[in-house]
Parts: C-alpha cells; structure tokens; sequence
C-alpha cells in the first residue's frame, strides 16, 4: 500500500496538469460497490491533499474533480440498481435474508434522503446506500440533492487532513513553538476521530 501511494504522489507530481482527471476516477471508483474495495481511495486521498497542502497542485480543479467524481459514482450506481437491482434481489436473495431485506427496506424508504447523506461518510455503507436507494425506488430528485450535498461536504473533508498535516509541517519548520502546533493538529485530529464515532453511532441506530 504505501509503495502503491507513493507511486502515485510521484506520477502526480510530475504529471499535475493530470491531477484533476485522477481524482475523478479515484472518487468515482470509491462510490462503486464491488469495485470501491479495490480502491485505496482513502490513502490516494490522504496524498493528494498533502500535495494541496505543499502547493504542488491547484486547489480548484482538484477540489472540483473529486466532488463530481464522488456524485457520478453515486448516481451509477443508483440507476444501475434502479433499472436491474429488484430483479436480482428476487432473483438471488436467500430466504434467511429476506425479512431483514424487508426492515431495510422500510427503514430506507423513511430515512433514504440521510441514509444516502451520511452514508458516503461510513466506509462500509458508501458504496451500498445508493444501490438501496435505487431498489427502494427512492425519487430521483431525493436521491440526487443527497448524493450532491453529501458530495460537497464528503470531498473537502477527505483531501483536509493531508492537506492539515503538510500545512502543520511547514508551520511547524518556521515557528520558534513546534510543540504548540503539534499540539494543536492533535487536538484537531481527536476531535474530528470523536466526532465521526458519534456520527457512527447515531447513524447505526
């Protein structure tokens, strides 16, 4: 993984003018179910916002492509399992599974516009919600301001934290008080940690 990562912040930085387009399809992939574990969109993005942060690459485009990555992966998956996804479960679902399909199901179609929302932010759910969504046959324009919201808010928060930690570096060369900003990024990390556990939390029950 890390010789995988470090592969790609070189290919990115020799080739910036091609950032935008690899984050696209990084963003795009990690919204799709099967493939989106396959991808090591996490740590590519953990990357790429180091990069922002060291100001090898253009925060515009970047931001841009990664939030219209995130919302065309969501969307192809909702109209995937939209137009084939019921056939397949009545098709493939195993009756031991079946009641708990139903409660998913009936749970989805009162809270699909927050299950969509929040899920892009629990790995395990990101990629699930839409293909959900599409089965219940949630409307299009629910699905759709969800998948866009949740986009806007899902892009910046992944790229903050490498971009926080290359900030902090080069703070941290220039100020006379390194353990104060050392200090400072660890609270910011703890809290943001907290505040995701909550987020699981409430989002589970």
């Amino acid at each position: 993984m890390d010789a995988l990562v470090a592969t790609f912040e070189g290919w990115i930085r020799a080739g910036a003018g091609w950032a935008p387009v690899a984050i696209f399809v990084i963003t795009f992939l990690e919204s799709l179910p099967g493939i989106s574990i396959l991808v090591p969109a996490t740590a590519l993005l953990l990357a790429i916002g180091a990069l922002l942060g060291a100001g090898t690459l253009e925060p515009v485009p970047v931001l841009i492509a990664a939030i219209a990555g995130a919302i065309a992966g969501d969307a192809v998956g909702f109209w995937v399992s939209r137009a084939v996804g019921l056939r397949v479960v009545r098709r493939w679902l195993p009756r031991s599974q079946r009641r708990a399909y139903a409660r998913a199901l009936l749970l989805f179609r009162r809270w699909g516009w927050a299950a969509v929302f929040f899920g892009r932010f629990l790995g395990p759910v990101r990629a699930v919600a839409p293909l959900i969504a599409g089965v219940a046959r949630m409307r299009e324009r629910h699905f759709q301001s969800a998948n866009i919201a949740s986009a806007i808010v899902w892009a910046p928060a992944m790229l903050l934290p490498g971009y926080a930690a290359a900030r902090g570096a080069e703070e941290m060369a220039a100020t006379d008080h390194p353990l104060l900003i050392g200090g400072a990024l660890l609270l910011i990390s703890a809290a943001g940690w907290f505040g995701l556990r909550q987020l699981r939390r409430r989002t589970a029950r």
